[in-house]
């Protein structure tokens, strides 16, 4: 994967970091001005001092934070839509997604109400996590690739994630 340069951004942008030795990656929507809304789930680093540039302070929800508290160190990349199917095969998962996406200005609008009614539900690390948020503001459907590529990356993937999913909400909250 090619990473991305800060300068490079535009609001509207699905962005992703790299964490735990590239084990999983943490996304977010880029909304200009060197900030990003992105899915927080329970830190394991809660009394850490707020940031002095964007004021976060470690915890679960959804958040507006400077980009150095998205990346916390770690490298930059910019998520891709709209590829073929046969590319998303021999990509990374959650690296991209064969959806089309929508305009940038209503991807930026649909994280900030988002973050202003915090109405995503409940983080869940494998069926509802900071990529399933940022891929639902880009294209208004919730989806992780990385936790498909658990089931198979392919229809069989795509099934028994959404099958999982679904259940999952049936019985959440």
């Amino acid at each position: 994967m090619k990473t991305v340069r800060r300068d490079d951004l535009m609001p509207g942008d699905h962005i992703f970091s790299n964490r735990a030795f590239r084990l999983y990656y943490h996304h977010g929507i880029y909304v200009g001005d060197d900030m990003v809304i992105h899915l927080m789930g329970p830190s394991k680093v809660y009394n850490k001092a707020a940031c002095k540039k964007c004021g976060f302070k470690p915890q679960s929800g959804i958040f507006k934070t400077c980009l150095d508290c998205f990346l916390e160190g770690h490298s930059l990349y910019r998520y891709k839509y709209d590829v073929s199917y046969l590319k998303l095969l021999f990509k990374r998962s959650g690296s991209c997604s064969i959806w089309e996406c929508k305009p940038a200005k209503e991807v930026v609008e649909t994280a900030h109400r988002l973050l202003k009614d915090q109405s995503f539900g409940s983080y869940n690390f494998l069926l509802n996590n900071c990529e399933d948020f940022a891929v639902y503001c880009k294209t208004g459907m919730a989806m992780s690739n990385q936790t498909a590529g658990w089931f198979g990356f392919n229809l069989v993937g795509s099934i028994g994630y959404h099958a999982t999913k679904g259940v999952y909400e049936a019985f959440a909250d």
